[in-house]
């Protein structure tokens, strides 16, 4: 059995501008997320489109469709997103209480946030086939040039490795490689969906401004629907 997690990042802490900066993953087994990948990009094809979801560029409605009909075709499947909060001012706070400095932080939490998140997805791969299989998973990141200087793909796998070991899991993590979003539909995904969670917890709809108002359409429109805001609320989890 394969298993396939992808990862994403926004307001990294790095973005010392920012009071908190978040982290995604998004998984499911090879065969669903096959599955749900074609049927996403023909939703694409009928809406006309075939550029990059991306929540923090969606400034006009006018992909409203298309951003509507993927965000309702994926909440109601079977799926699995983590969200890591993290605050950076006491992040920065408790660095400085023991003589870290911020590049030496933001490498470290670069490595244990991904980590983190990962194992949380994992713990629990039991479920899938049966107890004694082996799942084979394989993680897929958002590309970007501070996780190859960190040679983040190497710690990740040596790391959740040790990790099922330890806990006598039945999954091994085969492969990590970085992915350009533009060419991932499921990176896209974590992408739209954190998107829509920090512009909530920030309260960015209070913003008098058009991007504002265009977001907060698409978001309204989007938990109006059918059991979607319930389902939002079950199946992204917050930490």
């Amino acid at each position: 059995m394969n298993y396939l997690i992808y990862f994403d990042g926004s307001n990294k802490i790095d973005q010392f501008n920012k009071e908190f900066s978040y982290y995604g993953a998004y998984s499911g087994t090879d065969k669903d997320l096959a599955k749900l990948v074609k049927q996403i990009r023909k939703i694409f094809l009928n809406c006309n489109s075939s550029s990059e979801l991306h929540f923090r560029e969606y400034k006009k409605d006018y992909h409203l469709k298309k951003y509507l009909q993927t965000l309702h075709k994926v909440i109601n499947e079977n799926i699995r997103i983590n969200i890591l909060i993290v605050n950076n001012e006491d992040a920065f706070s408790s660095a400085d209480k023991i003589g870290l400095s911020a590049t030496e932080l933001r490498n470290l939490f670069y490595i244990k946030i991904p980590e983190r998140l990962f194992y949380g997805l994992t713990r629990d791969l039991s479920h899938i086939g049966n107890n004694t299989d082996l799942v084979q998973v394989k993680i897929k990141i958002d590309s970007n040039d501070e996780y190859d200087k960190l040679f983040l793909n190497e710690k990740i796998i040596e790391q959740m490795n040790a990790h099922s070991a330890y806990r006598n899991k039945n999954y091994r993590v085969t492969k990590v490689i970085s992915q350009d979003s533009k060419k991932s539909i499921p990176l896209q995904i974590v992408d739209t969906f954190m998107g829509i969670v920090v512009f909530l917890l920030e309260e960015s709809y209070l913003e008098n401004t058009d991007r504002s108002i265009v977001k907060s359409d698409l978001i309204y429109r989007f938990f109006s629907e059918g059991n979607n805001i319930n389902r939002f609320q079950h199946q992204i989890r917050l930490f």
